[in-house]
């Protein structure tokens, strides 16, 4: 079963499912649609991209296997957060987009902090918030609904209400 925390909707990982995919997924890539805006602060230009799980916690619990991680994709498209997973088992492949939320940074902070607000489904409307921090091409989230304190470190204990992922950047060949 998939979460959504941040990430997710059925659960953010997104409330906790956070889907990668390797490489792009679906002709999906963070260029700049035509007539998009272009000036984006220098965090969120860092998250621009697809990104795949490494590790996703609810609560301190795995929220995913090892094997359906794999089918997971997060792609940052200017200040949207967009979650897929895929299953290239089945032919044609599946693609779901899980889904999409806006994003926004305040690198003012310390540890650096976001909010996600999901943009259709069960959950429009609904947000998230938490901290981030981007190291190289790994990305760290620990988030949780607006009625906890948003964290103030990298941790997801029992009965926290935060999911901890940490994702890593894929190169789009």
């Amino acid at each position: 079963m998939l979460r959504f925390g941040t990430v997710m909707a059925v659960g953010l990982s997104c409330a906790a499912v956070s889907v990668g995919l390797s490489g792009q997924i679906a002709g999906v890539s963070a260029q700049n649609p035509p007539g998009s805006p272009t000036t984006l602060s220098a965090d969120l230009t860092a998250l621009q991209g697809n990104w795949k799980p490494l590790s996703i916690l609810f609560e301190g619990k795995p929220q995913m296997a090892a094997e359906d991680m794999k089918k997971v994709t997060a792609v940052f498209d200017q200040a949207e957060y967009h979650l897929y997973y895929a299953d290239k088992s089945k032919e044609p492949p599946t693609v779901l987009k899980l889904a999409v939320l806006n994003v926004v940074l305040d690198p003012s902070t310390n540890p650096k902090s976001l909010t996600f607000e999901f943009t259709s489904g069960n959950l429009k409307g609904q947000k998230r918030h938490g901290i981030y921090e981007v190291a190289g091409n790994e990305l760290k989230l620990c988030y949780g609904p607006l009625d906890k304190p948003r964290p103030v470190q990298f941790a997801a204990p029992v009965k926290s209400g935060y999911f901890l992922e940490v994702w890593a950047r894929q190169v789009v060949k």
